[in-house]
């Protein structure tokens, strides 16, 4: 599975729930930022395709509260 996730005051982020919404994703809503994961795939190409300039993959090699490689 990937991790995404698109930030919550992206005027598109009403678009990515109802896709997440359609294909039944798990999520984690945060404050700032909603967390989605998806399997690699058509539904992931079609997400890309769509949503590719607010959808944000997340790299397990960073650590996200630092921005270093963990």
């Amino acid at each position: 599975m990937r991790h995404y996730y698109v930030l919550n005051q992206d005027p598109r982020v009403r678009e990515v729930f109802e896709f997440i919404q359609h294909h039944r994703l798990q999520v984690e809503v945060h404050l700032n930022r909603t967390r989605f994961w998806i399997a690699p795939g058509g539904v992931l190409t079609e997400l890309l395709l769509r949503f590719s300039e607010c959808v944000h993959h997340v790299d397990d090699s960073v650590d996200l509260a630092t921005g270093r490689p963990i």
